[in-house]
């Protein structure tokens, strides 16, 4: 047990960031545009994410580190970090949704002749937003 709280220990003092960092990623909040991570990575804002850590109710071990990252600079570095990988999460999502779109125009609609062109796109839907998260709960 002992070893397990040296160890726990050791992260907090030297992985801190990285940890937080991991943790915002699992936050629920963080993929909907009004969610707070969302919008504190949007807007490269250390110290809107530093009051969202702050303010969760984690364990005492949690708090610890989110207090080791003492200046400014690094809690900005954990924002344009987090926000790197929204841009690139984005990114990689557009590309599977028009690799989707391909496969689907690809695809025959109708064994007809006669069909017309506007029948081919009618198989092409536009994609439906996602639902509002819950104003409650934010899921």
């Amino acid at each position: 047990m002992e070893e397990l709280k040296h160890l726990a220990t050791w992260v907090k003092e030297q992985h801190a960031p990285e940890y937080i960092l991991t943790w915002l990623l699992n936050q629920p909040g963080i993929w909907w545009s009004n969610g707070e991570v969302y919008q504190a990575a949007l807007q490269k804002s250390g110290k809107r994410l530093k009051e969202y850590v702050k303010s969760s109710k984690q364990s005492g071990l949690f708090q610890g580190m989110a207090d080791k990252i003492v200046n400014d600079e690094s809690w900005d570095q954990i924002a344009i970090s987090l926000a790197r990988i929204i841009a690139a999460y984005q990114e990689e999502l557009g590309k599977l949704q028009d690799q989707n779109r391909l496969r689907i125009v690809r695809k025959p609609v109708s064994n007809d002749q006669n069909a017309s062109s506007d029948d081919a796109w009618s198989a092409i839907g536009l994609q439906q937003p996602l639902p509002d998260p819950d104003s409650l709960t934010g899921q």
